[in-house]
């Protein structure tokens, strides 16, 4: 071989050399990324299937299952799990893998969202009754009544009945009444026509005396009594006007309960006013204030026209001729308050019961509901567990796996129902008894103070 010729094969020899070295170099480079990608498509397959709920928010995250709910059908989950290859998935691939078929994920939100909305106080509303009634915060029934008292001081009132002045005798029964009145309730005794006389000349002065003696407050026995013997009868008779000041009382004192108003009169109106426009006006103000009569040896006439005021004022009227008269009307009244609390007592009491008790079995419904719910969801991906291993679809190992994690999934949903369960149920329990042993104990007390 001459020089050229072996120049020319050494050439050739290098080209051929460069290129099995440049294929060589492409194909590994080539062979080395798919490798990689593989790799990462493994650990991104691997990541995804690692999942595992860790608070009940989580699992509600997450779509039901193929065959959740009332979809379960055994013998199709068995069917579908046979034409899947389970051999090279490990614990983590597997129970998503069943968890796709299936869970209940979204099927347990309107549990929870039962559990999270449900209101435990005891929403019944206590209802009033005469004598006013209001609910504490702290749950207890407290009494809250405005009594005003509006005695007539006119100079009939100074007549004589049973060797008694009238006067006396009601001053007397007034004190006896409103000394037994319930702690709690506010007091005022409001006197009319006990300035001037009862004549002629006096009539516009008399006519326009209406004094607030005691004001509208707690009864205290030495003030009360005080007031009382600080006028005596002398003028003319203006109810009317009595009872028009009486509302100013009323929306001054600004005092929540019932307004309850007596008015004590041995006559009608003798100053020209009109009684019973007035009391109807009170009645049906905001005020709703009753007006009750009390006639003091009235005549027909009188009894009439003091009948029309206590109906107009919503209240009733009643004639006494005595002492002992008087205190009929105070025991009646008492008694009458002894029945109204008895019926108050029992009443709200039923009402505070239903409502526990409705509250109650509903809270208990649903928490079984949720509770089946999720052992049913349990069961199911145990009963695949189980079965997959008996057709040797996986390792008896790779099952203890699976269930360890289906079991780390109810015990998630399961403390979540029963904490909130019990803890909703206890406070429930609580404030219904509470509430109720307050109704029961002040009605005890009540009828106690009025049986005195």
């Amino acid at each position: 071989m001459n020089i050229k010729s072996f120049a020319l094969f050494l050439c050739l020899l290098l080209l051929v050399s460069f290129t099995l070295f440049g294929c060589s170099a492409e194909d590994a480079a080539s062979k080395s990324e798919k490798e990689s990608e593989n790799t990462n498509n493994v650990q991104e397959e691997k990541d995804e299937g690692t999942e595992v709920a860790q608070s009940i928010k989580d699992i509600l995250k997450e779509n039901p299952g193929k065959y959740s709910g009332t979809k379960y059908n055994k013998a199709i989950v068995h069917k579908e799990l046979n034409e899947s290859n389970f051999q090279d998935k490990d614990s983590f691939q597997i129970y998503n893998a069943l968890l796709a078929l299936m869970r209940e994920g979204e099927n347990y939100r309107p549990y929870y969202k039962f559990f999270e909305k449900f209101n435990p106080e005891i929403e019944t509303k206590i209802s009033q009754i005469p004598g006013g009634m209001k609910l504490n915060k702290n749950g207890e029934v407290a009494l809250n009544a405005n009594i005003a008292i509006l005695l007539d001081a006119s100079g009939s009132m100074a007549q004589q009945v049973g060797g008694r002045s009238k006067m006396d005798l009601a001053k007397e029964a007034i004190n006896n009444f409103v000394a037994s009145m319930p702690e709690g309730a506010n007091v005022s005794l409001r006197v009319y026509g006990h300035k001037g006389s009862n004549s002629d000349s006096d009539k516009e002065l008399s006519c326009g005396s209406t004094e607030l003696v005691y004001d509208l407050k707690a009864y205290n026995q030495g003030e009360f009594s005080e007031s009382l013997g600080s006028f005596q009868p002398t003028g003319w008779t203006p109810i009317a006007k009595a009872i028009n000041e009486a509302k100013a009382d009323f929306e001054k004192a600004d005092k929540p309960g019932q307004n309850i108003i007596y008015v004590v009169s041995d006559g009608v109106e003798t100053c020209d006013g009109d009684p019973v426009q007035a009391a109807k006006s009170l009645h049906d103000s905001e005020i709703e204030a009753v007006v009750n009569i009390i006639g003091f040896n009235v005549d027909s006439a009188g009894q009439k026209q003091l009948l029309e005021v206590a109906q107009a004022g919503g209240g009733e009227f009643e004639t006494v001729d005595s002492a002992e008269d008087f205190n009929r009307i105070w025991e009646d009244e008492r008694r009458h308050l002894w029945n109204e609390w008895w019926d108050w007592s029992n009443k709200n009491w039923n009402k505070v019961w239903d409502e526990q008790n409705k509250k109650s079995n509903n809270l208990w419904e649903k928490n079984n509901k949720f509770g089946s719910l999720a052992y049913d969801e349990q069961n199911r991906l145990s009963e695949a567990a189980y079965y997959l291993n008996d057709q040797e679809q996986i390792s008896y190992d790779i099952r203890v796996e699976v269930d360890s994690l289906i079991d780390q999934r109810y015990e998630i949903i399961k403390k979540y129902q029963e904490e909130n369960y019990e803890s909703l149920k206890d406070e429930l329990k609580t404030n219904g008894e509470n509430l109720k042993n307050a109704i029961k104990e002040k009605g005890e007390e009540m009828k106690k103070k009025y049986e005195d």
